[in-house]
């Protein structure tokens, strides 16, 4: 069962592209417009895991 490693595996990649456009093109604009997605699109898989795991 290799579904609980695909999501954390987007999650990494999610932090690794968030601190790209912090840290190194230092772009705000498409941060701000890449974050909250991004967070909304973790919290649904972890509520689909929480109610799939429990």
């Amino acid at each position: 069962m290799t579904y609980p490693y695909i999501a954390l595996g987007l999650i990494a990649v999610f932090i690794v592209y968030v601190l790209y456009l912090l840290l190194i093109k230092k772009d705000m604009k498409k941060f701000k417009s890449f974050l909250y997605p991004g967070l909304f699109f973790i919290a649904v898989w972890g509520a689909i895991y929480y109610f799939m795991l429990r």
